[in-house]
């Protein structure tokens, strides 16, 4: 019988199998490495914390360290710029005293330009971290002495020296002044030092000349430009509160347009800092990206964390090793809670389906509750059946409803297996009415059969609305004093399977047609049901013949085993059994004997005290394979087990799982599995290794 547990549970998720295995086996595997994580968690803790706590200290040891090579790195290149500093300081006072600076000396200073320039080029030359010095007379002459020549005040600082001149009036008062300056027509940058000169005239008055000292980048740049550690730095050169020099590439052209953006350095958490004074108001600032620290610090890291890597590695695979017998054991129980509980729901909802059909039910009870629960959406503006035969010129039919109907989000089909030949559905919808009766006029005029109750919106009315589509679907094949055999045979499947909700139905609607036909056809109909049920005429009849039973008693002789069978199906909802324990007892059994010598599908129907017939017709409906296959299933599972973990032959495997011979198991572990089980074993041991 087709049908999944005896209907199609909203056949739309169908069409997604394929990727719902994928993500099952996803699962677990996931399942399998959380379980191994769990059932070793006394010994991963403690290994976790331990790594984790020396890697913190290697790490903090190890950022000391370069925190310690950048401050002595630091406060080398500080020293070296504090002498060039003095040097400067020196010079200064020099000139200072000088007589050839010195208006003091002369009545028209300068002595001459050609002296202070020697003497310009005179210190240059013993002073290489200076590129040049410049003399400057702001006053009246407004010429700029080098040791290349004169220039006039106004080239000077439009070509050799570009900054703003207005600084040097607010600098009389300070003995060294730093600001950053484009040099030689823009060929190249670096910053100035200026450094005032104040000279005393005759009678008391004083006199304030300049003295340049210019210092180019790449000067800096060797100097400031790395730390010779094995990781990347950035240095700059401050005097006061302004960068004037940047090792970092692209950084000095922005400080000479006045940029301020260094200062991000200062407030970002990527960096660590150092700032070393390098006195007269300079400052150094160095800055190391956490990121290089870390990189920085492979070398360290490497023989620890091969260390770990290994530590942990043998721990895992020894953890896989011994708990792969303990997960299968533990997935062996969680696979079959997993298949008993959606065996539960798919049981709940086909039972909920069922009960439609022989209950009123009203929005907000119980029925209406659990039927929500399952996905059943009764709660939709129009609920109706449709009813059709299993016959080739239904196949467009069948096609509608179990897949098209399902791709609408307004409806939705659920199939209710009650006959093998008959397909039944229950359509819910959000659509208007006339678009429903649209669709159902298209698909009824192409000469299908096929039998459409009321639509409804009263959920309180739906089970009248089956009673008419088979009403409707009887008239149309003109069968209305046909003899019920497709519902006798549901009949039976139902007894047999001890389904009490659907033998109600069953019986519902014999009574209907045994109320239809003609009186021979009742009496015989009536008495294949009490044949069906186990039920002798003496029970109801009192031994009277068959000629006098009237209609009304076989109607009353229906209502009676309604009644009884509405009682049994009240005390299995009552006790939670969906036919849950039979399924469950069923594999247990398979599980427990499926090695033993005489295990047969006879000797397991006696043991459950049914027929082979019905015993494998409630299995392969709820599993949708059948005894043999499932077997084969397990066989197969337990070869894989042998085969991935002992050392036995494929002889001896054929034997413990009752196979006739090794050829018979190696064609079916072949066929399930793409592979002969000697390549199977070659290929689990190689991922292994």
């Amino acid at each position: 019988m087709e049908g999944k547990r005896g209907f199609r549970y909203n056949e739309l998720w169908g069409n997604t199998k394929r990727g719902v295995g994928k993500m099952e086996k996803r699962d677990k595997n996931i399942s399998y490495l959380r379980f191994v994580i769990t059932y070793n968690i006394v010994l991963l803790i403690p290994l976790l914390i331990v790594s984790f706590s020396v890697f913190y200290m290697v790490h903090r040891q190890h950022y000391r360290k370069i925190m310690d090579e950048t401050a002595v790195s630091a406060e080398r290149q500080a020293d070296y710029f504090k002498q060039q500093i003095a040097v400067i300081c020196a010079y200064n006072a020099d000139c200072r005293y000088s007589k050839i600076y010195s208006r003091q000396y002369s009545s028209n200073p300068p002595v001459s330009y050609l002296e202070i320039a020697e003497d310009l080029k005179k210190k240059e030359s013993t002073f290489p971290f200076v590129d040049s010095m410049y003399y400057y007379f702001p006053d009246e002459e407004r010429k700029v002495v080098s040791s290349g020549g004169t220039f006039t005040e106004d080239l000077f600082f439009s070509r050799i020296c570009r900054m703003d001149r207005n600084l040097l009036g607010k600098m009389e008062d300070i003995g060294l002044y730093a600001v950053r300056a484009e040099l030689y027509e823009g060929s190249s940058m670096g910053i100035v030092i200026i450094c005032p000169l104040k000279t005393w005239m005759e009678k008391g008055k004083s006199d304030t000349q300049y003295l340049f000292y210019v210092i180019r980048d790449s000067k800096l740049m060797e100097q400031f430009g790395g730390s010779g550690m094995p990781y990347e730095d950035i240095t700059m050169v401050a005097f006061q509160d302004q960068v004037l020099f940047s090792s970092r590439k692209g950084d000095n052209r922005a400080l000479l347009n006045g940029s301020r953006d260094w200062e991000q350095l200062l407030e970002e958490k990527d960096y660590y800092r150092n700032i070393t004074d390098m006195e007269s108001g300079f400052s150094a600032l160095t800055f190391v990206s956490r990121e290089e620290v870390s990189r920085s610090a492979v070398s360290y890291f490497r023989g620890y964390g091969i260390w770990i890597l290994c530590s942990v590695a043998v721990g895992i695979l020894l953890a896989l090793y011994y708990s792969r017998k303990k997960y299968q054991s533990f997935r062996s129980l969680l696979d079959n809670n997993e298949m008993l509980e959606e065996e539960r729901n798919l049981l709940r909802a086909e039972n909920c389906l069922y009960e439609l059909l022989t209950k009123e039910v009203k929005p907000g009870d119980e029925l209406w509750e659990r039927c929500l629960k399952s996905s059943i959406h009764i709660n939709r503006r129009h609920l109706f059946f449709a009813v059709f035969p299993k016959i080739e010129e239904n196949r467009e039919l069948y096609e509608v409803f179990h897949t098209q109907m399902n791709d609408y989000s307004a409806s939705t089909a659920y199939r209710i297996v009650l006959f093998e030949e008959m397909y039944v559905y229950l359509v819910c919808s959000d659509e208007s009415m006339g678009d429903i009766s649209r669709r159902l006029e298209k698909i009824s005029g192409s000469g299908v059969k096929l039998g459409v109750g009321r639509i409804t919106s009263d959920v309180g009315k739906i089970r009248f609305s089956y009673e008419e589509a088979r009403r409707e679907l009887r008239r149309e094949q003109h069968e209305e004093q046909r003899f019920p055999g497709q519902e006798l045979k549901a009949l039976k499947d139902a007894a047999g399977l001890a389904d009490s909700v659907r033998t109600v139905i069953l019986l519902t609607e014999l009574k209907e047609i045994v109320s239809e036909v003609k009186e021979s056809m009742a009496l015989c109909i009536t008495w294949e049901v009490m044949h069906i049920l186990n039920r002798e005429p003496e029970e109801f009849f009192d031994g009277r013949g068959d000629g006098e039973l009237t209609k009304e008693e076989l109607s009353v002789f229906f209502g009676r085993m309604i009644e009884e069978q509405a009682a049994f199906s009240q005390d299995e909802e009552g006790n939670g059994n969906y036919r849950k324990k039979n399924i469950a007892d069923i594999l247990d059994y398979i599980n427990g004997h499926y090695l033993d010598d005489n295990f047969t599908v006879k000797y397991m129907a006696a043991c459950f005290d049914t027929s082979v017939s019905n015993l494998s017709h409630f299995f392969k409906k709820n599993m949708q394979v059948s005894i043999s296959q499932y077997v084969e299933k397990i066989k197969l599972e337990r070869a894989k087990e042998l085969l991935a973990d002992s050392d036995k032959k494929i002889s001896e495997i054929a034997q413990l799982l009752r196979y006739g011979n090794s050829t018979v198991f190696i064609e079916m572990f072949k066929k399930y599995e793409g592979i002969t089980p000697g390549g199977y074993r070659e290929k689990i041991w190689k991922s292994r290794m």
